[in-house]
C-alpha cells in the first residue's frame, strides 16, 4: 500500500510539471518574422586591423556638449561648416534637419560627404517612417552618397570624421529628439589624425560591406 502511494505521488508530480510547462509554452507569443531574423542574425567578423585596443597619443583640443538643449546640434553644424575635404558618417538614427542642411551645404562646397545609416531608418512604413525616408531622399538628391548597414542587430555608432583629422562621437543621435528630449553627450576631438585614422578603418570596413541606399 505504501508503495502504491509513492507511485501515485510521483505520477501526480510529473503530471503537474508537464502541465506547467505546457501552459507556459502556450502562453508565449510566437516570434514575428522580423524578430526571428534578428534572433538568428550573426554579425560579420571584424577585420584584424579593426580588432583590439588601439592606443593613440592625446593631441589637439576637445569640445564637449550635452543635451537636452545644451548646444550639441549647433556644435556639430558649426564643425560641418568648417569641413574642407571630406565628411564620413556612421549614424544609427538620422533625422536632424539642421545637421542635414549643413551636410547638403558642405556638399555644395565640394566636400565629399558619405553616410552609413542603420537599417531602422528605412524600415518604417507609417507616416513617421515615410517622413524619415523623405529626409534621407533629400540628402541623396543633393548628391550625397548613402549606404545602409543591415548586417547587425543594430548599427549603433554615432560618428562623423571631418577632413581625416577631427572626430565627432558620443551618445548623441543626429536627431531633434536627441537635442530636445534626451540626456546625451557629444565630443569633438580636434586635430588628432592618428585617432581619426582608427575611426576611418572601422568606417571603411562598414562602407565596403554595405549596400547603397535607394529611394
Amino acid at each position: 500500500m505504501q508503495s502504491f502511494h509513492k507511485h501515485l505521488i510521483t505520477a501526480i508530480a510529473v503530471l503537474a510539471i508537464f502541465s506547467v510547462g505546457f501552459f507556459a509554452g502556450c502562453s508565449q507569443k510566437p516570434l514575428t518574422s522580423a524578430q526571428t531574423k534578428t534572433a538568428q542574425q550573426t554579425p560579420p567578423s571584424m577585420p584584424e586591423q579593426v580588432k583590439g585596443v588601439h592606443n593613440v597619443s592625446a593631441t589637439g583640443t576637445i569640445d564637449v556638449a550635452f543635451s537636452p538643449h545644451g548646444g550639441i546640434t549647433a556644435m556639430i553644424v558649426d564643425e560641418i561648416s568648417k569641413a574642407k575635404h571630406s565628411i564620413q558618417i556612421q549614424a544609427y538614427s538620422f533625422t536632424s534637419q539642421p545637421i542635414m542642411n549643413a551636410l547638403m551645404d558642405a556638399k555644395k562646397r565640394g566636400v565629399d560627404v558619405r553616410i552609413i545609416i542603420d537599417k531602422s531608418n528605412i524600415e518604417g512604413t507609417d507616416s513617421r517612417g515615410q517622413h524619415e525616408k523623405e529626409l534621407l531622399n533629400s540628402l541623396v538628391d543633393s548628391g550625397i552618397t548613402m549606404k545602409v548597414d543591415s548586417e547587425f542587430q543594430i548599427a549603433h555608432s554615432k560618428v562623423m570624421i571631418i577632413d581625416s583629422q577631427d572626430v565627432i562621437t558620443g551618445s548623441f543621435n543626429f536627431t531633434a529628439s536627441a537635442e530636445n528630449n534626451n540626456a546625451e553627450n557629444c565630443l569633438i576631438l580636434h586635430s588628432n589624425k592618428a585617432l581619426a585614422a582608427e575611426y576611418i578603418k572601422n568606417w571603411q570596413w562598414r562602407w565596403d560591406a554595405t549596400t547603397t541606399y535607394s529611394k
